[in-house]
């Protein structure tokens, strides 16, 4: 008889694993880390997509997602937990091992043809696993952008969303590795 492949019937075999988690030192946060992050400007919490003005005071809170703080991101990442993370400021750097993504902070509505692609987009990078944690970030408490990211991955099903509202400001005082964009 032919060899499996000619009949069609080729098994590559399991797909080949995933690269490994990106590992940072373990790190003790400084307080002023943690005061930036949580720092409450007495914005109320909203499930509306913010249109414009994305540089301005953000809620402690976010609908339908958690807050992530970068000791729990740094942590996580550490123990290779299985994560997509996304940077919606498309700036030259970022976190190891996140995807660009920022037209997901595009205002809006949860009806229109940049929700409809960011499903098909977040399908893709996630298998299809809408309970795989989804970690989105921006510059600082001061950047709506991953807000808008976040309450995005929300409304295309994903039940294990998490804002980290410090971004790339609170990851880069705590003496953590920024990549440049792309890498």
């Amino acid at each position: 008889p032919p060899p499996p492949e000619a009949a069609g019937n080729f098994d590559p075999g399991p797909p080949a694993s995933p690269p490994p988690a990106p590992q940072f030192p373990a790190t003790v946060v400084p307080p002023q880390v943690t005061q930036l992050e949580t720092q409450d400007f007495g914005v109320i919490p909203t499930e509306t997509l913010r249109p414009g003005q994305f540089h301005a005071p953000t809620p402690i809170l976010i609908p339908g997602a958690q807050v992530v703080s970068t000791q729990a991101l740094a942590d996580a990442l550490n123990s290779g937990m299985r994560v997509v993370l996304i940077d919606v400021l498309g700036g030259s750097y970022s976190l190891p091992g996140a995807l660009m993504a920022p037209a997901l902070a595009q205002g809006g509505h949860f009806q229109d043809r940049l929700q409809q692609q960011a499903g098909q987009w977040l399908g893709q990078v996630t298998g299809g696993d809408a309970s795989l944690p989804v970690i989105l970030y921006c510059s600082d408490p001061m950047c709506w952008l991953s807000y808008n990211a976040a309450l995005r991955v929300v409304a295309a099903g994903y039940t294990n969303v998490y804002w980290y509202r410090g971004g790339l400001h609170a990851w880069q005082m705590a003496g953590l590795q920024l990549v440049p964009a792309g890498f």
